[in-house]
């Protein structure tokens, strides 16, 4: 499966290949590779062949993503990236983003939309920050931000090092329940347990963080809306 799949990788990649040049890539015989695009061709695979001078092996029609297999979190950033590049609002080379999404969304199983969509739902985009803070914002190491994502997708309390606007650095145990985005600018709104209340942290300024062990249920919708309220939409 995993020589099948490098294979398409590689039908895709090209407009054409020679049975020679897909040989050397995969480390087969013309034995093995033949029977290979056969079973392709049996399990539905528009693979064509030509003979002579010129000719070659190419995967022909349009094929997308339907026969590729994502992972949970990978279908969300997919689909978080393509509804930040639609708010950002670029004059070229993204008028059909918002199709795009919606039909990447519509070719995944049943049950994974499903739980997509409730995640849809706590991701929100609003417009672009100020120039004050676009201007002080910087983009938090990859490993923090990681532990932030992987809090907030599996509903885990997550215990930070906040550094507020006056340079006061607190400990607190939060509960990541939204996920906010005003380019460039990222936000957890979160369950603060050392306030007892809702919180809004700016990414950039968690400067520490450690997963904690317990977990949380989702708090009703309403306990945040004073904070997001009409400024800001789901993805």
């Amino acid at each position: 499966m995993e020589r099948r799949t490098r294979l398409l990788g590689l039908l895709r990649s090209e407009e054409h290949w020679t049975s020679t040049d897909l040989r050397e890539q995969l480390g087969i015989s013309q034995r093995t590779l033949m029977r290979e695009l056969s079973d392709l061709r049996d399990a539905g695979y528009p693979i064509d062949s030509d003979r002579g001078r010129g000719g070659g092996i190419r995967l022909n029609g349009r094929w997308g993503i339907e026969r590729l297999n994502l992972s949970h979190q990978e279908v969300v950033e997919l689909i978080l990236a393509l509804a930040v590049m639609e708010n950002l609002q670029s004059p070229l080379l993204t008028g059909n983003l918002k199709a795009i999404r919606q039909k990447l969304f519509q070719a995944f199983p049943q049950e994974q939309r499903s739980k997509v969509n409730e995640l849809r739902k706590r991701i929100l985009i609003g417009d672009k920050a100020s120039k004050n803070v676009a201007s002080f914002y910087k983009t938090p190491d990859a490993p923090l931000s990681e532990t932030i994502a992987s809090a907030f997708l599996q509903q885990q309390c997550l215990e930070i090092d906040y550094l507020s606007e006056a340079y006061k650095r607190t400990t607190r145990v939060i509960e990541p329940h939204y996920i906010l985005l005003n380019w460039p600018a990222w936000y957890i709104i979160a369950w603060d347990h050392l306030r007892t209340t809702t919180r809004t942290f700016r990414i950039d300024r968690i400067k520490r963080t450690s997963p904690r062990e317990e977990s949380f249920a989702l708090r009703p919708k309403t306990q945040f809306q004073d904070i997001f309220a009409d400024y800001f939409e789901a993805i």
